[in-house]
């Protein structure tokens, strides 16, 4: 099973962000980014605290793995959100794991 850094990972590669941008957007350093993605370094509470504030559809996925819909993204008043919808509508995130996958899809 993926770690939460891992998870976090292919959140930041889904929306298209490099681990710098991504690093600004959580308020924290790029080598802290770099740590929590390779397992060298636990995700602080301060840092779940800004997952939940940027992606709160997100946060389970992260912390846990608990699928998410595509429909509780695509209604999310996160920009980070809207933005992941507009990605996978146009075909850009190949890896959307975290996706609750519905009848049909």
């Amino acid at each position: 099973m993926d770690s939460a850094g891992k998870r976090l990972r292919k959140v930041r590669e889904a929306v298209g962000l490099t681990q710098a941008d991504f690093a600004t957007k959580l308020n924290i350093k790029v080598h802290q980014v770099k740590n929590i993605e390779y397992g060298t370094s636990r995700i602080q509470e301060e840092v779940f605290a800004e997952i939940g504030r940027l992606m709160p559809e997100l946060l389970p996925w992260v912390v846990y793995g608990g699928k998410v819909s595509l429909e509780q993204l695509e209604q999310s008043k996160s920009d980070f959100c809207k933005l992941l919808v507009v990605r996978i509508g146009i075909g850009l995130v190949t890896d959307a794991t975290f996706l609750e996958m519905q009848d049909g899809d």
